[in-house]
């Protein structure tokens, strides 16, 4: 993870309105990043640029910042994917800014800064998954991989925004390009931003859209009814370049999450094959997952006379989470990922209150497997039938049950989602194929964790392997063609050994109302009062909390979405926090009374109406 702000202003900005600027963005930068980061700042009196890393770059052989002459290379991750690694940062800023389309073949997320004198542009990946957030204010246009600071800089207040937040409440994520600040915006998919300074000094920008997830999908989509054999070629040379381009930026052994599932199974076999064997890292708070990995890793050594290493571990053991009671984890998972990510992880270790002085080892993931599924196609045999468009709002609005959130918050959030539809068949995708697109850019875009650490690599996400997804029929998907295929071709002593799905087994993971959980969230309820908390009916969440304090087991998106809101709202929603009184704990804590038995001649009568003895003289009667 980095810290990088750009900005560009019309005109030449006066000494004292430049330094006002930066001393706003270096308060909020001054409580995230450590002191033993590096700095680099670039710029004049009509533009800059600061970059902040850690000092040692640790086994990764593709620099934050690289200068060569005039072109200074700014990277915003690593470029999986690329060819021609050995040509470093500045020459691949060299190429973008000529024109090319550098990021045409690497694996989200990736952005580049390319500066040269008088000249500048700006990248970002296929996806839009890179984290780079724009706006503009008072004839200065500025970029930044958070919001929070984005909005430091340019307006001097964070806010929240209320549509980012709607969007996170129903999904569980920011979609599209909102942001969780207001006053700034994710670069859309293969946004690409360029400027040329004037003579007099300022800049003259534009922005226009590149090669981006629509191409991809479309080129896949075109391809449909190619040989099955082509289709495997394509998604494991895809997958096998990633991993082969990762190895040559990265000078040590890469872990890859062992699951017992087919996504990293298949990850796993494609570097297997390859010659790039990497550690192997398994979560087993549900038990099954590590059954199945440790059968998968004991086949390599008996079969292959490989010895992989391998650490199980539990992700989220309550000894560990429970360590921090659940408003701080909530505070320090908020500020370290600037408010993005899932409110699921309130149940795993807290965040670090400042970002790491350690870059982190590179790890795969297998997320984006779902492409290859059909993972949110509805079951073959649902009767009705959902619409493309009814399966895609009931996956993708998942954030809470729908009781538990406003009407007008689904409201606007679905007449969102169903524009995105609409844009997917306007560029000729149909059917279920559309469920993919939403996928795609809506849950991998903004939900998945690998865009917010650099070395976090998604080989699905390779331009190859994606658009091979969209070649393959619905029924190839949901036969698991892609996983099942490859497996075969590539580690068939895996072929027999069954996936494990999220149905199988329990998790031993934390619930969000353990530990201090509930006393918490009680008075949350009390004291949180802000806008973002009005996104949710309190009603519900209060019933949720009193079923978890009498020990039963609510649903948990409804508490970890609403802890998120509130915790927010206490960040971004000064004056809205009321005292504490210890009210709603008292409440959902108390014991229901007892039912007190009903008495009397009139309760006995009733009761005898309903014996058996009575309803024999009640037909012989009516017999009559």
């Amino acid at each position: 993870m980095h810290v990088m702000l750009a900005w560009f202003a019309e005109v030449p900005q006066a000494e004292d309105v430049r330094a006002t600027r930066m001393a706003r963005f270096a308060d909020v930068v001054a409580e995230l990043v450590p002191a033993s980061w590096r700095r680099h700042d670039f710029g004049g009196d009509d533009w800059g640029v600061m970059v902040l890393h850690p000092a040692d770059p640790g086994a990764y052989r593709w620099p934050t910042v690289d200068t060569e002459g005039p072109v200074t290379a700014v990277s915003m991750g690593i470029p999986v994917g690329l060819e021609e690694v050995g040509a470093g940062p500045t020459a691949l800023a060299g190429r973008l800014l000529a024109g090319e389309d550098v990021h045409h073949d690497l694996v989200p997320p990736f952005g580049l800064l390319a500066l040269d004198t008088d000249r500048f542009a700006l990248q970002q990946d296929w996806l839009g998954m890179a984290r780079i957030f724009t706006n503009a204010a008072d004839g200065v246009t500025a970029y930044c991989t958070r919001p929070a600071l984005l909005a430091a800089f340019l307006h001097g207040e964070v806010r929240p925004d209320l549509d980012g937040w709607t969007s996170y409440t129903s999904c569980g994520h920011f979609g599209g390009e909102l942001s969780p600040i207001a006053g700034t915006r994710l670069m859309r998919p293969g946004e690409r931003a360029t400027g040329h300074r004037r003579t007099a000094g300022g800049w003259r920008l534009a922005s226009e859209l590149r090669y981006a997830t629509d191409d991809v999908a479309n080129s896949g989509y075109a391809d449909q009814g190619r040989p099955v054999h082509e289709q495997l070629d394509r998604a494991a040379d895809a997958l096998t370049r990633a991993a082969a381009s990762m190895h040559r930026l990265y000078g040590d052994e890469i872990t890859l999450g062992l699951s017992g599932g087919k996504d990293s199974r298949l990850i796993a076999a494609a570097l297997i094959a390859a010659d790039l064997m990497p550690r192997f890292l398994t979560n087993e708070d549900t038990r099954a997952e590590g059954e199945v990995a440790r059968q998968l890793v004991q086949l390599l050594r008996d079969k292959r006379g490989l010895d992989p290493e391998h650490q199980l571990r539990l992700a989220g053991a309550p000894a560990q989470v429970l360590d921090t009671g659940l408003r701080e984890r909530a505070r320090l998972l908020l500020d370290h990922y600037d408010h993005q990510f899932p409110s699921t992880y309130l149940v795993r270790p807290a965040a670090p209150p400042t970002l790491s002085e350690q870059v982190r080892p590179a790890t795969f993931t297998g997320a984006a497997g779902e492409l290859a599924i059909g993972y949110w196609y509805p079951a073959a045999d649902s009767d009705p039938m959902p619409t493309p468009e009814e399966a895609g709002l009931a996956r993708l609005l998942a954030g809470a049950p729908h009781e538990a959130i406003t009407p007008a918050v689904l409201a606007a959030e679905k007449t969102r989602i169903s524009r995105v539809l609409d844009h997917a068949r306007e560029i000729g995708l149909t059917g279920l194929h559309l469920l993919d697109y939403l996928y795609l850019v809506e849950r991998m875009r903004r939900w998945s964790t690998s865009a917010y650490t650099t070395g976090m690599v998604t080989p699905f996400l390779a331009p190859g392997f994606v658009a091979t997804t969209f070649a393959l029929t619905p029924a190839q998907k949901q036969d698991r063609l892609l996983h099942t295929g490859l497996i075969a071709r590539l580690v068939p002593e895996w072929s027999e050994v069954p996936f494990v799905s999220v149905s199988t087994g329990q998790s031993t993971a934390t619930r969000v109302w353990e530990g201090d959980g509930v006393a918490v969230m009680a008075d949350l309820l009390d004291t949180a009062h802000g806008p973002l908390t009005g996104l949710m009916r309190r009603p519900v969440v209060e019933q949720a909390l009193r079923k978890a304090a009498q020990g039963g087991r609510p649903v948990a998106t409804v508490l970890q979405q609403f802890t998120a809101l509130a915790v927010a709202s206490e960040r971004l929603e000064p004056g809205t926090t009321r005292p504490t009184t210890g009210a709603t704990y008292a409440r959902i804590s108390a014991r229901p009374e007892p039912r007190k038995p009903a008495g009397g001649p009139l309760h006995r009568l009733r009761w005898i109406r309903r014996t058996r003895i009575w309803t024999g003289i009640r037909r012989r009667i009516r017999g009559r």
